[in-house]
């Protein structure tokens, strides 16, 4: 029989990396399948059961060595990483989305609108937090808050005077 071919393989093969990492099923599924191939294939090593399904060697060792160590294959499936914790607790977050809603000036801040800077400072007043203005703005945008430069009254009457001209 004939060799088949896949067109575009290198496009392909990304495609499948691809959906493999933003899967937690699907990675569990690659990582069975190395698994397999190893059993499988007795004169297969790590280097080469990683050129064939995409891990590192130094990866399908470990997935053989969990599952030496625990007996189960369920000890493949990826932990939940629940990373950095919070500086404001559950209370605090949803207060700030009500106290974004209404202009900062009600709350001592004079500015017309809210932005990373302001929303960073009120935060450290309030809750005696401090948040970097990076911080406050991703949490802005967590919330779809739209952001919307304030501009100087003179080129708000600048682009008046043009248009009348």
């Amino acid at each position: 029989m004939k060799r088949l071919l896949i067109k575009d393989k290198e496009q392909v093969k990304e495609k499948i990396q691809l959906y493999f990492s933003g899967n937690d099923e699907a990675k569990f599924i690659l990582r069975l399948h190395a698994i397999l191939l190893f059993l499988e294939k007795n004169d297969a090593s790590c280097d080469n059961i990683g050129l064939l399904s995409g891990p590192s060697p130094r990866t399908i060792s470990n997935w053989v060595n969990r599952i030496n160590e625990t007996g189960d294959i369920e000890s493949l499936r990826s932990k939940k990483q629940t990373g950095r914790p919070s500086r404001l607790l559950k209370a605090q977050r949803q207060e700030l989305s009500m106290v974004i809603q209404e202009s900062p000036d009600r709350y001592g801040i004079s500015s017309k609108k809210w932005s990373g800077k302001c929303l960073s400072a009120y935060i450290e007043r309030r809750y005696g937090v401090v948040m970097k203005t990076r911080t406050c703005q991703r949490f802005l945008r967590q919330l779809e808050f739209k952001f919307k430069r304030v501009r100087p009254e003179m080129a708000h009457d600048a682009k008046e005077k043009k248009i009348k001209t």
